[in-house]
């Protein structure tokens, strides 16, 4: 696989963590779990995330301050964020959207939706990067010219 294969998992529930890990495991992908906002965002930054699963209310920082940090960080090369949370309410869902939330599922969560989820959205950032390594390939055959 192409691209970061990590997982990052934002969640003060330890069984949801284990949940998700187990069930995506088996896909080929590293799982990393973050149990507050700030360990989240101190995680999140390292280059071989791929994808954030992010809960919405968590102690420290809840997931929408987390997604917006993201937002900031990540302008060259966004990572891809999910949110996952039993908050179904418009308002977090607005929140999450206006900040670029890329999925959204509710807990209790459907594995087989999960995984669906996860799979398209790493396949979405295998395409950007390689959207990107085609266009430096591009450029270097033009200055070489």
């Amino acid at each position: 696989m192409i691209g970061p294969t990590r997982i990052l998992v934002v969640d003060d529930d330890p069984a949801s963590c284990e949940l998700v890990a187990y069930s995506l495991k088996p896909l080929g992908y590293r799982i990393a779990i973050a149990a507050d906002g700030d360990r989240a965002l101190n995680m999140g930054m390292q280059d071989d995330i791929g994808l954030v699963i992010l809960d919405v209310h968590m102690p420290m920082r809840d997931g929408i301050e987390i997604l917006a940090k993201l937002r900031e960080r990540h302008g060259m090369r966004p990572v891809k964020v999910l949110a996952l949370t039993g908050d179904v309410s418009a308002a977090v869902r607005s929140a999450m959207e206006t900040r670029g939330i890329d999925g959204f599922l509710t807990k209790p969560v459907d594995l087989k939706s999960l995984r669906e989820e996860v799979t398209r959205l790493m396949a979405d950032q295998v395409s950007g990067d390689l959207r990107l390594y085609r266009r430096l390939i591009d450029r270097k055959r033009r200055q070489q010219i």
